[in-house]
């Protein structure tokens, strides 16, 4: 899929070799809930009831498909 950013605002901070890391810290907290912080942003992931958490955030599965989607 081609990108809708012009070249000339991201060209020149990706690396040469067309690599990186991404570094996440990753928490359980309690039951199900777990918590993901990278840089100033966090977010937390639960489950249903039905698997042992208390469904008050969405569930992992959740976060990874809406990140194919973006």
């Amino acid at each position: 899929m081609p990108s809708d950013i012009p070249q000339s605002v991201h060209g020149e901070e990706l690396p040469p070799e067309g690599r990186f890391t991404v570094s996440v810290d990753c928490e359980h907290k309690e039951k199900m809930l777990h918590e993901a912080r990278q840089g100033s942003f966090v977010w937390r992931s639960d489950e249903p009831p039905s698997l042992g958490g208390e469904d008050n955030h969405p569930q992992p599965l959740t976060y990874l498909a809406s990140g194919i989607g973006l």
